[in-house]
């Protein structure tokens, strides 16, 4: 629950509320519980993957295992891919607000970010697990401080009108506040490091979404109740213009605070995500071997750990977040169509066994999942589209050459 919380909620609470309140006005509110039922439909097929097949690489393990390698490769360079374009977005978010509390260059704070996470992470899981508590409980506070305070402030009045961008906002803020809840796949990615993966994957990723969309809802009740939707839309930290708007500078300093703890929360899923990635993909003999290295004393795949975190910084380094983002989430979304084929593929096949998660009522639950996909995918834009695609046929070429012999 921590590191799919972890992952969540992240840079999404402090700005996309705000672009989402932008496009749709109170309407957010509408737009969030939208993209929670989305959500909620791609992630019960993907936990029950996760049951079946708790192995390190999530959508990649569960592409490789129905499909075969080559399927399997892409799915998992894809899968690589967006989270370490999206990461730009992360870290930068992280080094820009301690640029607000320190004057540290934001750069250099994402760098010094990125060697924190890699450090405690060659630690351990266990380690790096009880970190990750810690950090989100803090965060959470935070979180729900603000809430808690500026709820109290709320004016209903700035709630009317409640559609002021009619039906075409309210979907365009959907869009927005589904990457809001990227990240509940992040528990199946470390399914071989989880005790008692059949019980506790499908628990952590249907509790991560449930107790985000709470969050979320209450934290964009009172941003909007706060401040009015354009000021939210214009603005690039909402919820820090919304908490000084009801507490003054001392509320702002709280949600400064939290949005470090929580996007420090997100890099370090990232890196987990990223390094379990190509682990599983070099023990698998699609990445080069040295990748599968693990530590005898910690148990961490160290050098997946190295090269994830040095990828990392040269996104933070040298990336265009606009573009990183629509790369990232292109690939984002792509990586969860695969599994649901997959899963579709078993169950025609009737290779299907024993679980103790099955997806319910599957026949209407997974076409409804593949449709919001397909939705999202085409929201992504030509440049997210193009950037997605480009990447994938880099990873297509280095395939052929590398483990195919050309």
């Amino acid at each position: 629950m921590a590191l799919g919380i972890g992952g969540t909620v992240g840079g999404g609470i402090y700005v996309l509320v705000g672009a989402a309140a932008g496009h749709a006005g109170p309407g957010a509110l509408v737009a969030f519980a939208l993209a929670f039922l989305a959500s909620l439909l791609i992630a019960l097929p993907y936990a029950e993957l996760a049951c079946r097949y708790p192995l390190a690489g999530g959508g990649y393990a569960f592409a490789r295992a129905v499909f075969g390698p080559h399927i399997g490769f892409l799915m998992g360079w894809g899968f690589w891919g967006a989270y370490l374009f999206i990461s730009g977005y992360v870290t930068l978010g992280f080094g820009g607000y301690l640029e607000v509390v320190t004057g540290l260059p934001t750069i250099a704070g994402a760098l010094s970010l990125i060697a924190a996470c890699l450090a405690l992470n060659l630690l351990g899981v266990r380690v790096t697990g009880t970190a990750q508590t810690a950090v989100i409980a803090v965060a959470l506070a935070g979180l729900l401080a603000f809430a808690a305070w500026g709820l109290q402030s709320v004016e209903l009045e700035r709630l009317d009108p409640f559609l002021p961008g009619g039906l075409e906002g309210v979907l365009l803020a959907s869009l927005l506040a589904f990457l809001a809840f990227g990240g509940f796949d992040m528990v199946a990615a470390a399914g071989e490091e989880i005790e008692h993966p059949e019980r506790n994957l499908p628990r952590a990723i249907l509790i991560t979404l449930g107790a985000v969309f709470g969050l979320y809802l209450l934290v964009c009740f009172v941003a909007l109740g706060a401040l009015a939707s354009d000021q939210l839309g214009a603005s690039s930290a909402p919820l820090a213009d919304a908490a000084e708007r009801f507490g003054g500078a001392q509320a702002r300093d709280v949600v400064v605070f939290s949005a470090l703890l929580t996007t420090a929360a997100t890099a370090n899923a990232v890196l987990v995500v990223t390094s379990r990635i190509s682990f599983a993909m070099a023990r698998d003999g699609l990445l080069p071997t040295p990748l599968a290295g693990v530590s005898s004393r910690a148990g961490a795949p160290w050098a997946a750990l190295v090269v994830s975190a040095l990828l990392l910084a040269v996104v933070a380094t040298t990336g265009s977040v606009a573009f990183a983002a629509s790369a990232g989430g292109f690939l984002y979304v792509l990586h969860f169509v695969v599994p649901l084929i997959a899963l579709i593929a078993l169950r025609r096949r009737g290779a299907l066994g024993a679980s103790t998660f099955r997806t319910p009522m599957p026949r209407v639950i997974l076409p409804l999942a593949l449709l919001a996909c397909a939705v999202l995918l085409v929201a992504s834009g030509a440049n997210g589209t193009a950037g997605g695609l480009g990447w994938l046929a880099l990873g297509a070429m280095g395939y052929r050459v590398a483990v195919q012999g050309g």
